[in-house]
């Protein structure tokens, strides 16, 4: 978890020439007269996403519509040089001199300019990957990470069948340095699972540099060294962006995760997870009050919120300030309404003396959720495992992981839903406060809760072909049978009262060859639910 120092409040512009190149946000007063249309959204938007608020009854707004082109287009023709867009503040980041500065503040359809970061950084065009070689390990040891994947029952979930497949997560981070040579990441790319990657800082698609923090925080949910390091949703699709320029300390850090969240979305992007935070700057005239961790007030915390109103799960966080006199306090995003914060704990399950601590400034219970912070199992650049940090950085995406898991299992919850469900499976979650939130969540909790009739109903073939037949069904009073496609959509739905046979027999000779979900629900609560394939 680091700590940003980032600016807020309405920015003074600094004395430069006329010549020098500064990185400003361009805020537009509408979106009038656009070639886009809510009613056509596969102009904009992947059918992934699409389905994303489908299943989720979310609409397309204006909101969801691109900035006007003819907007981006005058902004140009001042001279100035025009990057990523923002259709959720319709807005664009820029870089601009004062004359072509001044040119855009007379345009009358641009609502402000905001200095978000002196000088120039970004290239006007991409790089190469720099994938580099894939090096080697082979070192065949215990399981590094059995205790804090089974500490969130990870090992039930993946016992199940359940490693992340079908589940897409985006990662906003400082760097990925060694992710594309080190072999505990060569999975992903040999089975395609990198959907996505861009560095916002410098505008290319090398976000294989700068720093390992951003391994160390991906590596928990998605590295793999055999019989040694297993991540908790290895089979999960990923997204990688690079949105902290570490050297420097400006508001475009929280802009560059908006750009990020957006492209995640539009791609379809299911988990959100970021490992960093904002609170105060290198200069202190800069710095946020607490009475801004309001959930409303800071750039980053409108974009993960944005992003959890299209159906995006949000994970971050809640900063490394707990030890601290006069600010023990989360850091932006976690103070958001909608975004899952979670703390650190030790090996003994109690909170770590750095993990920083609620409430939001409104009252709101924070963090939410804990994981093992506290020497967790990390890789590092070379694929080594290494129990030498400490930080809330490595607890969310542990969480992130676990969500991932979750969702595929239960693929019809909401990303409000699985939220709420997850706060449930917190050890504490009778008791929440500001120190723990709810607790610990494991899954384990979730499986004790299963109504014991339905836990003798068991589905077979798997693989199957022409049908699947459930035996133990006697005696149910009441069974509902869904078949869910690995889209997320329902293909089938049986209900089924007082039954006498023992076994019922569903016709599946219809279906495509594929993964499906087989669920079942009895008449109180969500009984089974399991991952079957047609061959």
């Amino acid at each position: 978890m680091k700590t940003k120092h980032w600016i807020t409040g309405v920015f003074l512009l600094v004395a430069v020439t006329a010549m020098a190149q500064n990185r400003y946000v361009v805020h537009f007063t509408d979106k009038e007269n656009s070639p886009y249309n809510v009613n056509q959204p596969e102009e904009f938007l992947s059918t992934k996403s699409i389905s994303r608020r489908i299943n989720q009854s979310i609409p397309v707004v204006v909101e969801d519509l691109p900035v006007n082109p003819d907007y981006l287009a005058a902004v140009k023709a001042t001279g100035a040089k025009v990057f990523f867009r923002s259709k959720w503040l319709n807005a664009v980041l820029i870089e601009a001199d004062n004359t072509e500065l001044t040119a855009i503040q007379g345009l009358s359809f641009v609502s402000n300019v905001e200095l978000v970061a002196p000088n120039s950084r970004l290239k006007s065009r991409s790089s190469s990957d720099n994938d580099g070689k894939v090096s080697k390990n082979n070192r065949t040891e215990e399981l590094e990470t059995a205790f804090q994947n089974n500490l969130l029952g990870v090992d039930l979930l993946h016992a199940d069948g359940y490693q992340g497949q079908g589940v897409s997560i985006a990662f906003m981070d400082a760097g990925y340095k060694g992710v594309n040579t080190a072999a505990a990441f060569l999975h992903l790319f040999a089975n395609d699972k990198l959907l996505m990657k861009y560095n916002l800082v410098e505008n290319d698609t090398n976000v294989y540099q700068y720093d390992v923090h951003g391994t160390q925080v991906f590596g928990t949910v998605a590295g793999q060294i055999q019989n040694q390091y297993e991540g908790i949703a290895t089979e999960a699709d990923f997204m990688l962006f690079v949105t902290e320029d570490v050297p420097t300390e400006y508001r475009i850090e929280e802009y560059n995760f908006l750009f990020a969240a957006e492209m995640a979305d539009s791609a379809g992007v299911d988990i959100i997870n970021t490992s960093l935070g904002y609170n105060t700057f290198s200069d202190p005239s800069m710095n946020y009050t607490y009475e801004q961790m309001d959930g409303v007030t800071t750039i980053i915390t409108q974009a993960a919120e944005l992003a959890f109103s299209k159906g995006i799960l949000v994970v971050t966080s809640v900063g490394n300030n707990g030890k601290s006199d006069t600010w023990p306090y989360l850091t932006a995003p976690a103070d958001g309404k909608n975004v899952l914060s979670v703390g650190a704990t030790d090996q003994s399950n109690l909170r770590a003396n750095f993990s920083s601590i609620g409430p939001t400034s409104d009252g709101r219970i924070k963090p939410e959720l804990m994981a093992l912070g506290v020497s967790p199992a990390l890789l590092n650049q070379n694929g080594d495992v290494i129990h030498s940090s400490n930080g809330t950085s490595f607890s969310s995406p542990q969480i992130a992981g676990l969500a991932a898991l979750l969702w595929q299992s239960q693929p019809t919850l909401s990303n409000k839903e699985l939220f709420d469900l997850m706060l449930s499976l917190g050890n504490r979650s009778e008791n929440p406060d500001n120190n723990y939130g709810y607790g610990i969540p494991n899954y384990g909790k979730y499986i004790t809760s299963v109504d014991e009739t339905s836990k003798s109903i068991k589905p077979f073939p798997n693989p199957f072909s022409d049908y699947i037949s459930l035996s133990g069904m006697a005696g149910s009073q009441f069974i509902q049978v869904d078949l869910i496609d690995a889209n997320g959509k329902t293909i089938l739905k049986q209900s089924f009262e007082n039954m006498i046979n023992d076994e019922l027999t569903v016709d599946t000779r219809h279906f495509p060859s594929g993964i499906y979900i087989l669920q079942l629900n009895g008449a109180k609560r969500q009984n089974l639910i399991q991952r079957m394939v047609k061959y």
